[in-house]
């Protein structure tokens, strides 16, 4: 197993935990509101019974029958309310540590399996590559070259090779100097500046590969593949070289 495969593995298993105790934190949380609400109903349903008997108490005393044992009745209710309220904070304390856990739980689950997400995004991409490469792709296409007897003299092919050098070197630093020009004046808003017109347009789509090679994978395909063209190279740095540093034969013969 390599080291990617490996670790989408091990990303996935973390995942699978962290989902398991999302599910606890999330019943535990379900379990403490129930005993949260079931303490502040017992909490109404006291303040009720004690406004009775407050009420009862009250008339005891107009007429003055009876004032012992609503007394007793008065302040067994208060007793038990302050009971229920003791016990109501303490469900909703509950209720609250374990929103907080449940919550705390998918902040988890949420980072894991973005984590996972990328290491399985990348353990495809590289066994779709690897299936890609083993796999028979078109031939990339070919230079149309010069049979042997139409080549041309070296001397021209020398010529040639020179100016592509030069004109390369050039295009890169222009290319260069166009990039940090460019740059600069992205950070312009867009509007009219004198004659210049600052403008942009939404960019254009690109396919995503990675998607790409995990729906073929996902159904147990391999992703297409399609070779590249040839990597093309002109190397004249000795003629350069050469052209730079005075011919000293020649130099001795012109003498």
């Amino acid at each position: 197993m390599s080291k990617t495969t490996a670790a989408a593995a091990r990303h996935l298993a973390n995942l699978l935990a962290a989902e398991d105790a999302l599910t606890a934190a999330a019943r535990e949380e379900a379990r403490a509101t129930r005993a949260a609400t079931r303490a502040t109903a017992r909490v109404l349903k006291a303040r009720t019974l004690r406004t009775e008997a407050r009420q009862a108490a009250r008339t005891a005393e107009r007429t003055g029958k009876g004032i012992a044992v609503a007394t007793r009745r008065l302040a067994a209710r208060e007793a038990r309310l302050a009971e229920l309220v003791d016990a109501a904070r303490a469900r909703k304390a509950e209720a609250t540590t374990a929103r907080r856990a449940r919550r705390a739980a998918e902040r988890r689950v949420e980072r894991i399996a973005r984590r996972a997400a990328l290491a399985a995004t990348r353990s495809v991409e590289k066994i779709a590559a690897t299936l890609g490469e083993a796999t028979l792709t078109p031939a990339p296409e070919a230079d149309p070259v010069l049979p042997a007897d139409e080549l041309p003299a070296v001397e021209d092919i020398e010529a040639h090779a020179a100016r592509y050098a030069e004109l390369d070197a050039q295009a890169k630093t222009y290319a260069k100097l166009a990039d940090a020009e460019k740059t600069w004046l992205r950070q312009l808003p867009t509007g009219a500046f004198g004659r210049v017109v600052i403008t942009r347009t939404p960019g254009r789509s690109v396919l995503d590969g990675a998607a790409v090679a995990l729906a073929y994978t996902a159904r147990g395909e391999v992703p297409p593949r399609k070779a590249t063209r040839t990597t093309f190279k002109c190397d004249a740095r000795a003629l350069l070289e050469a052209l730079a540093t005075p011919d000293t034969d020649t130099l001795t013969l012109t003498a």
